[in-house]
């Protein structure tokens, strides 16, 4: 009997000295600080692996403490280890706060009647999610606009862009002197013109300088599978030369053309914007 009790009085022992491991795993964002806290002195040692010069610590003075603070600065992962033991019971609450100091996350709190305690913490800190886009204004209309007309231009190569700067230059500039010279021809008759036949001029200009573009846009695609050819099929030489062929860019300038030239000729016919022609 005096054997049987010293060994249950062992086995008590024993099992009041083993340690009771925990483990948790916490996602945070950048910025918020991961908190341990005890309502007694109860933390003994606390170990830290990870990317300690990318976090801020807020480490006890002196052991035992009561709480410890870990805040990382970039994403990452930190593996957290604390050691508690108190011969009364205690509490041990795991939470996160935000940069604000306010308690957005709680994790479980614990309870222990005394002795040692182990909390394994696994905390990976994700980048700060971007919320401007949900408070930022609205985008104007006119932004909008804006913002079509880039990437709508995106889709041409530079030499189009350039093909189109230089002969709309030409054809307006051109046209406008002309248009002056009608409207000064006719002011000096009984016929004048009045807006609607100014109107149907300047969309004549236009009408011929997308014309023009087109078919300059096609010669020189056109061109360029010709010198292609020639070179590959019949000199068997493979040479590169600039993309110049785009559907889209023929398809887009053949289409503006018959657009313009659909309205010009509803106003020539219906309204009869035409204007008289000298010879």
């Amino acid at each position: 009997m005096l054997i049987l009790v010293v060994a249950l009085a062992g086995i008590q022992s024993a099992f009041a000295d083993q340690s009771v491991t925990r483990i948790q795993a916490i996602q945070l964002n950048v910025g918020e600080s991961l908190v341990v806290q005890s309502d007694r002195s109860s933390i003994q040692r606390v170990f830290l692996e990870g990317n300690l010069s990318a976090a801020n610590l807020t480490k006890p003075t002196q052991y035992p403490a009561n709480d410890f603070e870990l805040q990382a600065l970039n994403p990452g992962s930190y593996a957290l280890k604390v050691i508690f033991n108190y011969p009364n019971d205690y509490k041990v609450n795991l939470f996160v706060r935000d940069s604000d100091a306010n308690f957005v996350k709680s994790s479980t709190m614990y309870y222990l009647s005394g002795g040692a305690f182990e909390l394994d913490v696994n905390a990976t800190f994700n980048p700060r999610p971007d919320n401007q886009a949900n408070v930022t204004s609205s985008v104007s209309p006119w932004d909008s606009f804006v913002n079509w007309v880039g990437k709508f231009g995106e889709a041409f190569p530079l030499w189009v862009k350039l093909l189109y700067l230089v002969l709309g230059i030409q054809f307006f500039a051109v046209g406008g002197l002309w248009i002056r010279r009608e409207t000064a021809t006719k002011d000096a008759t009984t016929q004048r013109l009045d807006a609607g036949d100014t109107a149907y001029l300047w969309l004549d200009v236009a009408y011929k300088f997308l014309l023009a573009s087109f078919v300059a846009i096609v010669a020189i695609m056109g061109g360029e599978l010709l010198i292609l050819f020639v070179l590959r099929f019949m000199f068997l030489a493979s040479l590169d030369l600039l993309s110049l062929w785009d559907l889209f860019v023929v398809g887009f300038a053949a289409g503006a053309v018959i657009i313009v030239y659909l309205i010009r000729f509803t106003l020539e016919k219906a309204f009869d914007l035409k204007p008289v022609e000298d010879e």
